[in-house]
């Protein structure tokens, strides 16, 4: 079969397959006359005559790289994940991809037919390479004449598919180098000299081909870290003839606005909460207490921006329980934390954030984003829109989003807990802000103060699991907990600093988890199950998660009413071992939630060790409240916290 494979060499001209010093190959096409004979050697040469053509204009044109699409995703479970899309390859022919590709093994070298070759690679770097690959297809039968004649099956179509290959090593970066950039664009003003001939003297431009695979991305591992993938440095990509005619418009209106001596756009000059760097822990009090925003800029800004904030500016209050968008009011008053200039102005806005229960690791973001044409614009004829780029958070594109999204004011979004991790950034560029451009985006953060100053109440309850008033079923969404309960029956809770040893060596004094003794749909009283001792599991961001496993649970057979749990914090310094900090000060921990329709005669005769209730009460009175994206404490030390769950048969 290897006769009819297709000669992929004849593809391509201009020396491409002939070695760096082979000439570029003339084109050969038919030349047909009345009578001529079409055998397949003339069949192939009018299909190589396009095919060769095509493919030279194309490498040599616009270039290898990827055309469209071809996005690689990084998946939960270490995988990747190629999308649909379109390139050219070093010989320039088009590769189609037209359906997601999994690969599985990143770190695992492939050869040219996709299997493993060599070692993974667990500490280096890997590309993700996409490749061309023809197989012929809808096979016949054909006679073969030589010395005797016979038929064999050949394929009557070619199908140019594509394989993704895994190579080890790291390729080199797309575009110019540093050196290079610096020989065409040389740091001299005033010197005469031929920019056309520094680009041929420097910028190479030979006939042969590129690699025959082109770069999508590219992995890199080291111990102990998480892999990074790079989507840009090596991967080529090729822009269309809009594309580059609108870069090109863009770059004309940033020469104008910076060399024909246009006005500048206003800036933002200053702003209090001051941030990143210079920002100190009185900063942060101090915000807290006035809960107010200030905003100085370098031109006089249209008023009716200032009454209606919302679409332009925000602040973000984080922390490791959710993200709230904080609402806005404009407020009058002396600017007594940042200073206008002579020619511009500044506003103020009170912002409306909640003081009591404040976790001592809050980060507060405060943004800007303003559309080429505004809001807000310049007050003078020229109606400039502000300028307010300046990058002070680590937040992602896709972060920042998320956050624009959220409406003021609206509850606390949970999901977005670990946002707050992502937030700080090690150095935060001076005011003011702006390169020069209508239009753009501010990102800062107002840091917490450092943990030898914040710690100012005792230890705060962030979370319980299972959840006040949740059922875990075998099946559907709460599955995993169902199974995490029904395997090691225990509950959690997650606080915000660690916890006294002596609390957690003997819990009985401050925690008890009980389970309901069910008569029909009543509840004829509450039997007590033993915790052990509290210990340390896994706990998000900079909190502290303690696990205490209970002794005699009782779990509902099939067809039964779900088991029902009634689950007690008393937190007292009265309390025989009281549950305080571990550091100073040695507070009470501050827990505060009433999960439960029961009275506190009724909840405090159950903790006490009635276990018959007079009257029984129905599973519905007991009542349940849930505790997902709730506060459980309310700033003071000390409180109580009762909640319920159940947990179905299987």
């Amino acid at each position: 079969m290897s006769q009819h494979r297709q000669d992929h060499a004849a593809d391509t001209g201009c020396g491409c397959d002939g070695g760096e010093d082979a000439a570029p190959a003339p084109p050969v096409r038919n030349r047909f006359h009345p009578g001529k004979l079409m055998d397949v050697r003339h069949w192939q040469l009018e299909q190589t005559y396009h095919r060769s053509t095509s493919a030279t204009l194309a490498r040599l044109g616009p270039g290898p790289g990827v055309l469209c699409g071809l996005d690689v995703e990084a998946d939960t479970d270490g995988g990747l994940t190629v999308r649909p899309g379109v390139a050219v390859d070093g010989h320039g022919r088009l590769i189609v991809v037209d359906r997601p590709v999994r690969v599985d093994e990143p770190s695992q070298p492939t050869d040219c037919a996709g299997e493993p070759e060599g070692d993974p690679v667990h500490d280096g770097t890997v590309a993700i390479v996409l490749c061309r690959h023809e197989c012929g297809t809808e096979f016949v039968r054909s006679p073969v004449v030589d010395c005797e004649v016979r038929e064999e099956c050949v394929p009557s179509l070619t199908l140019e598919r594509f394989l993704i290959r895994v190579t080890a090593g790291e390729p080199e970066p797309v575009g110019l180098t540093e050196e290079q950039c610096a020989a065409i664009f040389p740091d001299r003003h005033g010197e005469d000299f031929d920019r056309r001939e520094r680009v041929a003297d420097t910028v190479e431009h030979e006939c042969d081909c590129a690699d025959d695979c082109v770069v999508l991305a590219t992995i890199t591992y080291a111990p102990e870290r998480e892999p990074d993938l790079d989507t840009v440095t090596a991967r080529p990509v090729v822009y269309s003839n809009r594309v580059l005619f609108d870069l090109l418009m863009c770059l004309a209106e940033r020469v104008d606005a910076c060399c024909t001596g246009r006005t500048r756009p206003p800036r933002i000059t200053g702003l209090w909460p001051q941030v990143g760097t210079d920002a100190t822990p009185a900063t942060w009090r101090a915000f807290v207490a006035e809960k107010r925003l200030e905003i100085a800029f370098d031109r006089q800004l249209a008023d009716a921006a200032f009454d209606a904030p919302d679409p332009w500016v925000g602040v973000w209050q984080l922390d490791h329980t959710g993200v709230q968008r904080l609402k806005l009011t404009r407020a009058g008053g002396a600017f007594t934390h940042v200073s206008v200039p002579a020619d511009g102005e500044g506003v103020a806005y009170t912002v409306g954030l909640k003081s009591e229960g404040l976790l001592t690791q809050t980060v507060f973001v405060v943004a800007s984003r303003v559309p080429g044409a505004g809001p807000p614009r310049a007050q003078d004829p020229d109606g400039l829109a502000l300028d307010p780029d300046l990058v002070g958070t680590g937040l992602t594109a896709a972060d920042r989003d998320t956050l624009w999204a959220m409406a003021p004011g609206a509850p606390k979004d949970t999901a977005l807990a670990d946002l707050v991790e992502r937030a700080p950034l090690a150095a935060v560029p001076p005011f003011p802000s702006g390169n020069g451009t209508q239009g753009g985006e501010l990102h800062v953060f107002a840091p917490p103060p450092p943990p030898t100053e914040q710690v100012e109440n005792g230890p705060r309850l962030l979370r319980v699991w299972p959840e006040g008033g949740s059922r875990l079923k075998a099946a559907g969404r709460l599955q995993h907990d169902w199974n995490r309960f029904d395997r090691t029956p225990h509950v959690e809770l997650t606080v915000d600093r660690a916890l006294a040893d002596a609390a957690l060596a003997e819990p009985d004094g401050w925690l008890r988890l009980f389970q309901a003794i069910r008569d029909g749909d009543r509840l004829a009283g509450f039997r007590r199950l033993d915790l052990g001792p509290g210990a340390r599991g896994e706990s998000p961001g900079g909190s502290v998660t303690y696990v205490f496993g209970a002794d005699g649970v009782r779990l509902a057979v099939f067809g039964a009413a779900p088991a029902l749990f009634l689950l007690q914090v008393r937190s007292s310094a009265a309390s025989p071992v009281p549950p305080v900090g571990a550091d100073e000060p040695a507070l009470p921990l501050d827990a505060d939630f009433l999960g439960t329709a029961a009275d506190n005669h009724t909840l405090f005769s159950i903790w006490s060790g009635q276990q018959v209730l007079s009257p029984p009460l129905s599973a519905s009175a007991l009542g349940s409240r849930s505790t997902v994206g709730v506060e459980l404490f309310d700033g003071v030390p000390g409180g109580f916290v009762h909640l319920a769950f159940e947990v179905a048969p299987q």
